[in-house]
This record gives C-alpha cells, sequence and structure tokens, in this order.
C-alpha cells in the first residue's frame, strides 16, 4: 500500500473511488488500523459515489511507530497516568493534525468525515480546528469526553480491562472477546466476522504498546464541547442503542452541542460497524 509523508511520521492509507469524487476520510477507533475498516464497507461507500480513504494512525498497522515505552498493561498505564508518573506521547489533537496532513499530502482540499469511538474524537477535534477543510461529519459511537458523560456499564468495564493480547491467536481472541460483549445484540454478533477481521488487522500490524499510547491519549482528552458549539458543518451524531460504552445519552451530547446536528439512534447496534448496520451508516452520510 502507499504511504504519505505527514511532518517527521510516514502514515499507510489505502484510497477507493474515483479522484474526482467527493472525499470521505474514515477514522477508526482506538489503535484500529485500516484494516478495521472492513472492504465491503468501503466498497459499499465507494459504490454511492465517494473517494473513500483510510489509512493506519501513527502507530498502528504500518505507519510510524513512537518511541515512548508503556507499562505492561492497562491498568499500570491508567495508574501512571492518574499519579502523574506517565503522559501521553501525544493527543487525540494531534492524530487530528495527522488527519489533515494526509489530505494535504494527497492533495485533497475538503472532505467529509466518518469517525467510530475515538475517530469521532479525533473528527470533532478536525472539524473544530481546520473548519475550512471539513465538509460535514458522520460521528458514530462517540462522546464530548465531558466530565458528565456516563461511564460504560460496570459488566463491560472488567472485559475493557482485560489481559492484552501477545500473539495472533490470543489476538483473535481478545477481539471475539471484546466485539461479542460490546458489539450488536440484535441481530447478534458474528464471531467469524469477527475473527478474520482481527486475522487482518494482527496481519496488517499492531502491537500492544501503540494501543496503550492510543487509549492514553484517550483517556487524557479533555472536553470537546466548547469546540463543538463552534462547528458549522452538517453534522450527523449515529448512536447504536446497545452500544455498552457510549450510551445513548452520550450520542444526545454530541448533537446537543453542535448546532442544527441530527441524532440518529438504531436499534440492536452496539459499539460496532458490522455488516447488518452498514447501510444504515451509509444512509447517515
Amino acid at each position: 500500500m502507499p504511504q504519505a509523508r505527514v511532518g517527521n511520521i510516514t502514515l499507510e492509507y489505502l484510497i477507493e473511488g474515483e479522484a474526482t469524487r467527493p472525499a470521505l476520510l474514515l477514522l477508526m477507533g482506538t489503535a484500529a488500523p485500516l484494516t478495521m475498516w472492513d472492504d465491503g464497507l468501503c466498497a459499499a461507500l465507494a459504490g454511492r459515489g465517494f473517494r473513500v480513504i483510510r489509512f493506519d494512525y501513527r502507530d498502528t498497522g504500518r505507519s510510524s511507530r513512537i518511541d515512548a515505552p508503556m507499562p505492561p498493561s492497562i491498568a499500570e498505564m491508567m495508574q501512571g497516568f492518574a499519579g502523574g508518573t506517565l503522559s501521553p506521547p501525544y493527543r487525540l489533537e494531534d492524530l487530528a493534525d495527522d488527519a489533515i496532513g494526509l489530505l494535504d499530502a494527497l492533495g485533497i482540499r475538503q472532505a467529509h468525515l466518518l469517525g467510530l469511538s475515538q475517530g469521532g474524537g479525533v473528527a470533532q477535534l478536525t472539524g473544530a480546528r481546520f473548519p475550512e477543510r471539513v465538509t460535514g461529519m458522520t460521528l458514530v459511537a462517540t462522546s464530548t469526553a465531558g466530565r458528565d458523560v456516563p461511564p460504560p456499564r460496570p459488566e463491560t468495564m472488567s472485559v475493557l480491562m482485560s489481559a492484552l493480547p501477545t500473539d495472533r491467536q490470543s489476538f483473535v481472541e481478545w477481539n471475539v472477546l471484546m466485539y461479542t460483549r460490546t458489539g450488536s445484540t440484535n441481530p447478534p454478533p458474528d464471531v467469524a466476522w469477527i475473527r478474520r477481521r482481527a486475522e487482518r488487522t494482527w496481519d496488517h500490524g499492531w502491537d500492544r504498546a501503540g494501543f496503550l499510547r492510543h487509549l492514553l491519549a484517550v483517556i487524557a482528552a479533555t472536553d470537546r464541547t466548547p469546540l463543538l458549539a463552534r462547528l458549522g458543518m452538517p453534522v450527523t451524531v449515529v448512536q447504536g442503542e446497545a452500544d455498552p460504552i457510549f450510551s445513548v445519552v452520550a450520542a444526545r451530547q454530541v448533537a446537543d452541542a453542535v448546532q442544527g446536528a441530527r441524532l440518529r439512534v438504531i436499534p440492536g447496534m452496539g459499539h460496532d460497524l458490522s455488516p447488518p448496520f452498514w447501510q444504515a451508516i451509509i444512509d447517515s452520510i
């Protein structure tokens, strides 16, 4: 796959669709490389007339890795941050800058942003920092990062804090655990689909330290509500009714913060973009 130079890092990317079509930049969740965007979804988006751009964030996939050692577990990382002994080597604002840097490298003046979870936060910051570059946003399963955002369900926290994988097999099983507990409920998660996506992602490139650095950027994020109030482009907030990480309340907080934003709640959808919900996402865009 091609790579683009953005500042002092390189970002691996993949484009589908003709250059004359409106650009759609995809921003995935925490430490998720471009393989977490299903080929079928991207083809469907291209079929609806978009030039679809997906990429590996810094520290993921085949993009540049950051030299910043991390503790061995999520719990120790969170303890270090809370105790002031560990600082994020980059923030979500840096990932937003990377997104614009990629568009610059590709010669793309404007794009619509589709952001999921962490990617929704990155999209919010990109729109606020570079409003002239963003034609609109579709924000899925995300929040304002404010202090009043409802926390994940208690039974979900134990899953989110589970031991990180160390090899291909444990990575696949970790994905199965995560997405069967946080994904859709009606229809239920497709375990075979989750496994295939996890296998592609491990083979493309994933590591524990990069995941923790991304997660630390999420934990260190500040309330984006004041920034959202300044957005002027069209914004649609899409929320799964069954999402145990970000609730409908969290989605409504995002929509309420953006003047004129639309909120679409999808029954049965969890914290994921599984095939049964692709059409609803495409229609929302």
